[in-house]
């Protein structure tokens, strides 16, 4: 039998959609309660996400909950992106540390302020 690791220790491990954007359609940044920092930049078209990636300073939860949320919301409508909540971020990451779940809050907010800031320039 074959051993498939886990939604989170995939993207703690191998992030994806990790870097940084040039002239995005709508950026944001947040430092969480532990002090790690999230950027999460947006192309956007239409209302309708094409491109997205994030950096982070942080600890492999806040890599994986930062992987999970770009590649969920990627080719989604904004309206979609906004849907996404902590919960939905730790239930997916199953075995995401309770000590961590701060990192879910962090990714969210931070997706939620740079859709913020694309809808504001809008």
């Amino acid at each position: 039998m074959e051993y498939t690791k886990s939604l989170y220790q995939k993207y703690s491990l191998n992030p994806i959609n990790f870097g940084r954007m040039n002239d995005p359609s709508g950026a944001a940044w947040i430092k969480g309660l532990c002090g790690d920092t999230m950027e999460m930049y947006l192309m956007i078209k239409n209302r309708q996400i094409e491109d997205i990636c994030f950096h982070t300073d942080g600890c492999g939860a806040t890599y994986a909950c930062g992987s999970y949320v770009t590649e969920k919301v990627k080719e989604k409508n904004i309206e979609d992106a906004l849907g996404i909540s902590p919960k939905e971020i730790i239930d997916a990451l199953e075995d995401l540390p309770k000590d961590h779940h701060h990192c879910a809050i962090l990714a969210a907010s931070t997706l939620h302020k740079a859709i913020a800031d694309y809808l504001l320039k809008d």
